[in-house]
């Protein structure tokens, strides 16, 4: 299977887990602690989709940087790395309001918007520019390398997606993993 077939198969399990994980859970429930200490199962979900909505910002990064020689990502990376605190602000603000700002439904349409500019974006990408790549702050997110290309890009919000899934606490379990069938 080619990469774009791969990746979009991939990302289609995803999006069948997040909104079989989604409809799985009452408002209620999306208002309960999560198994992430000071975290509420909504503000992880919106921190789950944040993942898949940086693809389309990041992508355009990569095609700049993978064509240029790899000590300016690296000098890059390195900026970013220096920023690490306030990005951990910002990335733990931004799930917290985003856990309280959008509903089941409304972070259910904006997963789909987003999903829908992925295969976009996916489509745009020729065959040739698969290994362009980038350093990468790697003290920002456990699942970013020190060197990513925009194969691995795609990839990896669907890494971070399932990282995150263990820490949604349901009293009725019921998570499709992606790639796994849905066996009822």
């Amino acid at each position: 299977m080619a990469v774009k077939e791969t990746i979009r198969a991939d990302l289609e399990a995803a999006r069948v887990s997040f909104h079989a994980l989604l409809d799985s859970l009452s408002e209620d429930d999306l208002r309960k602690k999560s198994n992430n200490p000071g975290w509420t199962n909504a503000e992880i979900l919106f921190h789950m989709a944040l993942g898949f909505m940086i693809v389309p910002r990041l992508a355009p990064l990569v095609r700049f940087f993978g064509r240029l020689p790899d000590r300016y990502s690296k000098i890059f990376a390195q900026i970013l790395n220096r920023g690490t605190g306030l990005f951990n602000w910002v990335n733990a603000l931004g799930a917290r309001m985003g856990g309280k700002v959008y509903t089941g439904r409304r972070l259910a349409r904006q997963y789909e918007r987003t999903h829908q500019a992925i295969l976009r974006l996916l489509g745009s990408i020729r065959e040739d520019e698969w290994e362009l790549g980038m350093y990468y702050p790697t003290r920002w997110d456990a699942e970013f390398g020190e060197y990513m290309t925009l194969k691995e890009l795609f990839t990896f919000p669907i890494s971070h997606y399932t990282f995150h899934l263990g820490q949604i606490k349901q009293d009725h379990p019921w998570i499709i993993h992606p790639g796994q069938e849905d066996e009822g």
